[in-house]
């Protein structure tokens, strides 16, 4: 564990279990515990906490549930997952929220523009051969008209082209809004024209990223969420 041992305080006795997961998790985010670092020994940590051991072996198990931690022959170490687990945290919050359908919309205009632009400058071939495969997906999925297959498709031209930004920060946004914008597009496949629109769309987009053209990209991807939404809108009717 790097840095001084007084970077943990004790915890009030109430919430005691939940009071050492936060901290814990701070440290994480605070760069102040980071991949492979060791936690002290169990003893030490109750000393420095202030707590018990069935508290603290409790939220050892509440953070090795959630991935933050993992139990080696050489002790708990805190694994590479974190970021994952904080995006997806993220998530659930959001899924759990009253967050309505026009939120997921206005969220995704403001993200995927910037994603869109980045990675139409920062994408290599590997970027626009796994990009392009989508849409290949796409035409097929629309062909055998297979709406859970539209749907799969669909999400993943957007990851990908999230991935191609390059931009973690902006990457873990994205996913952790995916879930939303998946029940989303769930909602709209069925409306008549959706599909063949969105396709063209994806050519337009990926042809605009191929010329390396952000700005016309970027521009083109509001177009495309602002259309998708309309077609949720008629569905909601």
């Amino acid at each position: 564990m790097k840095g001084d041992r007084k970077m943990i305080k004790p915890v009030k006795r109430m919430n005691v279990t939940d009071s050492i997961v936060n901290q814990i998790k701070d440290l994480v985010l605070q760069g102040k515990l980071n991949e492979g670092d060791k936690l002290p020994p169990e003893r030490e940590l109750m000393n420095l906490f202030g707590v018990g051991r069935p508290s603290l072996r409790e939220a050892l198990k509440v953070l090795e549930a959630q991935g933050l931690i993992e139990k080696t022959q050489k002790g708990t170490i805190i694994t590479g997952n974190h970021d994952k687990f904080f995006s997806d945290s993220l998530m659930f919050q959001l899924y759990f929220s009253s967050a309505q359908w026009q939120d997921i919309f206005e969220a995704r205009r403001f993200l995927e523009k910037e994603l869109t632009y980045l990675a139409t400058t920062r994408a290599n071939s590997k970027d626009f051969d796994e990009i392009e495969q989508t849409i290949v997906d796409l035409e097929l999925s629309i062909r055998e008209n297979n709406q859970t297959e539209y749907v799969r498709s669909n999400l993943l031209f957007h990851k990908k082209i999230a991935k191609a930004s390059k931009n973690l920060v902006l990457f873990n946004l994205y996913e952790s809004i995916n879930n939303l914008v998946k029940h989303a597009q769930e909602s709209g496949v069925t409306v008549y024209g959706v599909m063949n629109e969105s396709l063209n769309y994806h050519k337009a987009i990926f042809t605009a990223m191929k010329e390396r053209n952000a700005e016309r990209a970027s521009e083109l991807m509001v177009q495309h969420i602002n259309s998708v939404e309309g077609y949720v809108q008629r569905s909601q009717q």
